[in-house]
This record gives C-alpha cells, structure tokens and sequence, in this order.
C-alpha cells in the first residue's frame, strides 16, 4: 500500500514528497531545516540525507531530483513535526519542544494555529 500525499504546505517538501513520500519528506526537512541542500546523483557524496531517511529512499530521492539545489523552509517543516508529534501522543508539549529545540510556547502557538485553521471553513 502507496502512502497518501498530504501537502506540507511547501512547494519544495510538496515536490520531496511526491518522489519519496510525505513522512520522509517532513524527517528530510527536518534534517536540513533552513539549509540549501545540493542533490548529489551518489548519495554517498552527502551521507546525511540517508542518515535522515534511509539508504533505500536517499537512492530514490538521488536518481529523481540529482544535481538539484533545494532550500528548505523553516517554517513548514517546524509546524508539520509539532503537529506529527502532538497527534503521536508519544510526547508531552515541553518533550516537544526540547525534541525540537523550540520554545514551549511556540508549540502552543503552532498548534493553536493548526486548530484556528482546521475550524475556517474551505470555500473551494
């Protein structure tokens, strides 16, 4: 069974998704977070991006998007981790932020904006 794609609000780790999957685009973001990544044909010549998803996946992101300069956001990143992590329900919200090396309160402030935006109703 295929994992179903769900936007991380990014283009980049919206694009990073669609070769590798949802869940290991979010841990490659997390894992460059606000870096300028070059995408090596050998994922050997950058050993953290199979650190961060694997070998199998680092090969498949490799062979897609080689020779590649990507930049990842801070922001979609930071807010999908608290939001994964909060729904686990494997952490409290202070292990969340020092998982994340955030201030408490900016968990409380990412997932009271999660909340205010799953209330707004879709027009389109």
């Amino acid at each position: 069974m295929t994992e179903a794609l769900v936007s991380t609000g990014s283009r980049v780790l919206d694009e990073i998704a669609g070769v590798i999957g949802t869940r290991a685009a979010l841990e490659f973001g997390c894992a460059f977070r606000g870096e300028r990544v070059y995408i090596p044909k050998d994922p050997a010549r950058e050993p953290r991006i199979a650190e961060a998803i694997g070998e199998e996946l680092a090969r498949v992101l490799c062979d897609a998007m080689w020779s590649t300069h990507v930049s990842i956001p801070v922001r979609a990143v930071l807010h999908h981790a608290v939001k994964q992590l909060d729904d686990s329900g494997t952490m409290t919200r202070r292990e969340i932020a020092r998982h994340l090396k955030i201030r408490e309160a900016q968990v409380y402030e990412i997932l009271k904006r999660w909340r205010e935006d799953e209330a707004q109703p879709r027009l389109f």
